[in-house]
């Protein structure tokens, strides 16, 4: 359920939502568009009973081809660093990226691409180097959100930091800094992953804090860019006891998707002290001494920014390649992933050494893939397994799946009232069952309507499922009233 404003295509309003007021940023539909929402097995809440099936997490996909982006002017000192933003503006995508040097300021600089794979910096000619402006170099950051309705075109583009804002009105030139109203806003200002909240019409922000494990990361958000709330005054992600001892949260970008929200939080390897205070860099050496000090990309959800579920076996979701690799030593995913055609694009800066260890550092940008809605899947065997959703009223029996079956396999429904009988005519051996490969594909019945007793009430699906995995479904004409997770 999309709607247009103009020529911005934004997702579609949340029930009782005044429609007066305007939508803060340009989406892209596939992420957000809803509700209703895709049915993610990432929320345990859609399904009510499963038996022989196997809950299963899904890796990104590196791309063959990486690293995509890599160091080719000399003002981008070791190498691009992409932990910033990688956006769509209208027919190409926009990098925005940082060069770290031994002997220079941090620069931010921009790209561009048709492709995704091939990339170009464009002469933006505002910042000199060298004696010549002829080169990529910006006078913003790269935390930048396009905003779909701003109070005047030269400030379409905003580019946040902890000290104030930047707006543009074409991404590439940049006003002034205008600084932020009130105290400083977070107690650690280094690694800040800022993005938008369509659920909310608000823009928040993940910060470096500190916890017991140390490096942890906190909350806040704003409705207008000039007042900020931060409803815990210290970390609401932090490591925990299921992690190894030498873990640490460096940072976690954050995106809205299909409901909730995903963070890709990067998890440094490494110890810290265990008593006693920090009182030098020499005695933070010794307490991490022994450990990996490399940086990896996991996987994370939340409904309200502040209760985080994460994968119970903490295995990576974008690992570091073997030793001397050009991701080897640390990798830090961009704010949001980017849909290109059936798959979610995450770009992310690539490091071949550790933490800590620069000397020679060679840093690029690099490509990882994912199905889209392929972060969990419901998976049967060679031995049938079944799942029954949770009760929701539809009226239409049809149902949209992404699911990939393996040769011999299928994925197959019936249709159940809210106590659990079949409803007859959506016998699974009345389903025309699935055996392919899709994203979005129809699961229906050779019986093309309900009684007109069930109009109205609540039904539930028994998906029974073979050598296949089940990766998001949605009703076809879900009654969009109910509590659908909306935040309110």
């Amino acid at each position: 359920m999309i709607q247009a404003v103009g020529s911005l295509i934004v997702g579609a309003m949340p029930a009782g939502a005044d429609p007066s007021i305007p939508r803060m940023v340009e989406l892209d539909p596939v992420l957000v568009a809803g509700p209703p929402f895709r049915r993610l097995f990432l929320d345990a809440m859609v399904v009510e009973e499963s038996q022989g099936l196997e809950r299963v997490f899904h890796t990104a996909e590196k791309y063959e081809g990486n690293p995509v982006f890599v160091k080719e002017r000399p003002w981008e000192g070791w190498g691009p660093l992409c932990g910033g933003t990688v956006i769509r503006d209208g027919d190409k995508l926009r990098m925005y990226y940082y060069c770290i040097s031994d002997h220079e300021p941090t620069k931010c600089c921009v790209a561009e691409s048709e492709d995704g794979l091939h990339w170009t910096r464009p002469v933006v000619g505002d910042v000199e180097w060298h004696g010549s402006k002829e080169n990529n170099i910006i006078t913003g950051g790269t935390q930048v959100i396009k905003l779909a309705h701003p109070k005047s075109p030269e400030r379409t583009w905003v580019s946040l930091h902890n000290t104030g804002l930047r707006f543009s009105a074409d991404g590439l030139h940049w006003s002034e800094k205008e600084p932020r109203d009130g105290p400083e806003l977070f107690s650690s200002s280094d690694v800040q992953n800022y993005f938008y909240d369509p659920y909310n019409n608000r823009i928040a922000c993940t910060w470096k804090c500190s916890s017991r494990r140390h490096r942890s990361c906190g909350i806040v958000w704003t409705e207008d860019l000039k007042t900020w709330v931060k409803p815990v005054d210290g970390p609401v992600f932090t490591a925990d006891d299921l992690d190894p001892d030498a873990t640490q949260i460096y940072g976690m970008p954050v995106f809205a998707y299909q409901g909730m929200y995903i963070g890709i939080p990067a998890i440094y390897h490494a110890r810290w002290i265990k008593y006693g205070r920090y009182t030098s860099p020499q005695v933070m050496y010794e307490a991490q001494e022994g450990s990996p000090r490399t940086i990896d990309a996991q996987l994370a959800w939340t409904w309200d920014f502040i209760n985080w579920t994460r994968t119970p076996k903490r295995e990576p979701f974008i690992a570091n390649s073997p030793y001397h690799a050009y991701d080897s030593g640390m990798l830090l995913v961009s704010r949001a992933p980017v849909v290109m055609g059936d798959e979610l694009w995450f770009y992310y800066s690539a490091a071949d050494q550790i933490h800590e260890d620069y000397k020679g550092i060679t840093c690029s940008v690099a490509l990882a893939k994912l199905r889209l809605d392929g972060f969990c899947s419901m998976r049967g065997g060679d031995e049938e397994g079944w799942l029954i959703s949770r009760r929701e009223v539809f009226n239409t029996p049809k149902v949209y799946i992404n699911a990939k079956c393996k040769p011999g396999g299928y994925v197959a429904a019936e249709l159940l009232d809210r106590h659990n009988n079949v409803i007859p005519g959506f016998e699974w051996y009345y389903s025309n069952a699935f055996t392919g490969d899709s994203i979005c594909a129809e699961l229906t019945w050779k019986t093309t309507a309900f009684p007109p007793d069930l109009i109205d009430k609540d039904k539930k699906i028994r998906f029974r499922i073979r050598n296949a995995d089940l990766y998001s479904y949605l009703p076809a004409d879900i009654n969009t009233t109910i509590d659908d997770g909306w935040p309110d």
